[in-house]
Parts: C-alpha cells; structure tokens; sequence
C-alpha cells in the first residue's frame, strides 16, 4: 500500500481526486488531504508518505516553493493541474507525471503505475550509460557515404533510424542532415551520454536543443526549425520514465 497526500486549494476538485484515486488505484490509501501552502508547510513534516498528488497554484504559495520548503526533499509527485506551461519545471521537481485537469482515469492510473514502478528502481543504479570512442578533441568519427568527418556532437541536434543507415541533423543548416552508413545503435555508442538520449527506437536527441515537452503527449519538441515549424519527436511509453529521469538529473 501507498501512503499519499492531497495537495489542491479547490474542494471540490480535491474530493472528485480522492474518489477517482480510491476507484482506479486501490493500492494508494490517501491519508491527507491539504487545502494551502501553510497547512502543507504545518502538516506534511509530521507525516510519513510516498506519494503526492498536487496541483500547481495552492492559493497562497505556488507548490514549486512549497516543495523547496519541505523537509521531505524526494517525495514522489504527480502534478494535476489546469495550466500545461510548468511542465518542464515539474519534472526538473522529480515530478512522476504531469496530469492536466479534467484528470482521466486512464491517464490516473497511468501516473501511479509511474510512480510504483519508480519506488522500485529509483536505488537501483542506472545502466545508461554506454562505451564509446572520441578523438581526443572530443569529436566523433563517422562515415556518409564515401566520405569520413571528424563531426563535433554539439553540432547534432537529433540522429534519426533509416533502415541500415542514420540521418544525422546538424545546426548548420535547418535542413541539413548528413545520411550517414551507421546503424542508429553504432551511432549511439560513439555519442556522449551526458546530453544524448534515445527517446525512441527511430530517434536519439540532443538534449541541449529541447524546446520544450508535451507530456501528455509523449512529444519532444526540438529547437529545429523546418518548412512546417519546430521539429516534433514521439517519446516511447517504455522510454518516458528514464528520459524523465535523464532530464531531471542532468
């Protein structure tokens, strides 16, 4: 059994939360339910809990401040709230999940999973990262078509699969990418693993250029202008959880 709060200045809100968690997520027990900031600041320290529901604007202090308060420093949260623009900031908190109200009962059940599934391998030690081989100026070698480029890795915004080759994009150009006769896999090998991750089977992304992320969505979105706008990634459901982690940590 999870033991968790309810943070949410709306009532009524608050009681429909209750009532969906003890529907769809019977191994959460809710064992308090905070109506303000202060009450949080007075209440939560006193509690032992592992999971927090809580919306953003708490009526007299935003839940980010609150949380830097807290003496609890790693709670787990899923965010619920009617304003998607504090997403990224959410996760850089150690959120599990971003919920935009009206909250589903899919997308309920879906965070919780999250966060049980999290409780399990967050001590674990992370696997990520790779061996791979840099000249010593810190560029890679790869080879398109016939040709071989010493290609620094702050260049490439994105590395897309095609089949037995890789496009690798470069910021040089918006449109430019280089067709390059390495798997996408060999090409993850050779890149830096502090600001590269393979958000997808197809794609591995340079964090440095992310614009912004819709969560709900699974998008990540790339400082990386084309005909029809900013360049837009599907993220992998089985991805989403460490590129989270990724983020966060990085």
């Amino acid at each position: 059994m999870i033991n968790a709060v309810i943070l949410e200045d709306d009532p009524l809100l608050g009681k429909n939360l209750t009532m969906m968690i003890q529907e769809y997520c019977p191994e959460v027990k809710i064992i308090a339910y905070v109506d303000s900031g202060k009450m949080a600041l007075d209440v939560l320290p006193l509690l032992s809990y592992d999971l927090v529901f809580s919306d953003i604007q708490l009526g007299d202090m935003d839940a980010f401040t609150l949380f830097e308060l807290l003496e609890n420093n790693h709670p787990q949260i899923i965010f619920t709230t009617a304003h998607d623009e504090f997403a990224l900031h959410a996760f850089k908190l150690d959120a599990i999940d971003y919920l935009i109200k009206p909250v589903l009962p899919d997308d309920l059940k879906r965070a919780v999973s999250r966060a049980l599934e999290h409780m399990e391998t967050r001590n674990s030690t992370p696997s990520i990262q790779g061996s791979y081989t840099v000249q010593k100026s810190g560029k890679i070698l790869i080879k398109s078509n016939d040709e071989l480029h010493f290609l620094s890795p702050d260049r490439i915004i994105y590395c897309e699969a095609d089949g037995a080759y890789t496009k690798v994009f470069l910021t040089d150009n918006s449109n430019e990418f280089k067709v390059v006769t390495m798997h996408l896999k060999k090409i993850e090998e050779l890149l830096p693993t502090d600001h590269f991750f393979r958000i997808h089977d197809a794609h591995i992304v340079n964090t440095n250029f992310i614009d912004h992320i819709k969560y709900q969505k699974r998008i990540c979105v790339l400082n990386h202008n084309t005909s029809i706008g900013k360049t837009q990634l599907k993220i992998s459901e089985r991805k989403y959880l460490g590129f989270i982690d990724f983020l966060k940590n990085g």
